[in-house]
């Protein structure tokens, strides 16, 4: 049930309808007519209907003007994720670790049918209120938590963009006195045994630098699980500011169980090579990786 002040931030259903035509056609004068509305209703939101159910995404966010509205949201790295979950043989859970609003949640839900519970995490205040909305539209098991998620259970102050209806790119920084409530995953999960866990779970990490703590705090999490499939944000500014590299990244995991790498902007099919550095093979930008742990007789 969404509060009156929520509603308050929808455009009425003409004006909506004609908002998600904007966004999911290509025209002149696009670009333009983002920043105006952006700068003069920056809190408000278009909802969009996904398979019978309401996804709202914030109209000053650039990137659905990009790519066209949730439904196609950067499918060139996301729809063959979502191919190789909706061929798994088992019911999976969607771990969801830095949610933002739930877009890949979204997409995951609509795509796989063998999706069975969601637990997504996302500290930024103003994101989670968009991501409880629409996880209340889900109509499977899904648990929105206003928190991040790190190796240490805690308080944390977060370097985001207040301004914004929603900064996905906000890091924490360790506070006693901070306002965000940080949690390891085991920790959690021991804290909430009526969570139930699927033996295969998938795990979408996109945490802007917290990547190996992460990893680190999910090690009973990772080692009990049948299979386990990471997306991993490789950022090459966040790797600079943290001081890391995509190997220590994939070296964490590694250190859990084997994982098989995979690009799928690049190719669906070719290995990340793991005598060769990452960014040797690949072009210094951006990558969603998709790391592969999963029993042999069950591929």
């Amino acid at each position: 049930m969404q509060s009156s002040n929520f509603a308050k931030r929808y455009f009425n259903p003409i004006v909506n309808r004609c908002l998600v035509w904007a966004q999911t056609l290509e025209w002149r004068g696009k670009h333009r007519f983002y920043l105006w509305m952006s700068g003069h209703f920056p809190h408000k939101l278009i909802r969009y209907c996904v398979q019978e159910r309401s996804f709202s995404v914030p109209i000053s966010e650039l990137c659905f003007w990009l790519e066209g509205g949730p439904n196609h949201y950067y499918l060139e790295e996301f729809g063959p994720f979502c191919d190789l979950l909706s061929d798994l043989e088992k019911p999976f859970t969607l771990l969801d670790l830095g949610a933002d609003i739930g877009t890949v949640s979204s997409l995951v839900a609509s795509r796989c049918s063998n999706l069975s519970n969601i637990i997504a995490f996302e500290p930024n205040p103003n994101s989670f209120t968009v991501l409880e909305q629409n996880f209340s539209q889900f109509d499977l098991d899904a648990i929105a938590l206003n928190s991040a998620v790190s190796d240490f259970n805690g308080k944390a102050d977060l370097e985001a963009d207040i301004s914004r209806a929603n900064d996905h790119e906000g890091q924490i920084i360790k506070a006693e006195t901070g306002a965000i409530d940080v949690v390891r995953l085991d920790s959690w999960f021991d804290s909430n045994p009526q969570v139930r866990l699927c033996g295969t779970i998938v795990v979408k990490i996109d945490v802007e630098g917290q990547e190996q703590q992460v990893i680190a705090g999910a090690n009973q999490i990772f080692t009990r699980a049948d299979s386990v499939i990471l997306l991993l944000e490789i950022h090459p500014e966040v790797l600079t500011k943290t001081n890391t590299t995509a190997e220590e990244l994939f070296s964490q995991a590694e250190a859990l169980r084997r994982f098989d790498w995979y690009v799928p902007k690049v190719s669906k099919n070719e290995k990340v090579d793991r005598t060769t550095a990452f960014f040797k093979q690949y072009e210094m930008k951006q990558y969603d990786v998709i790391g592969i742990s999963i029993p042999i007789e069950q591929r």
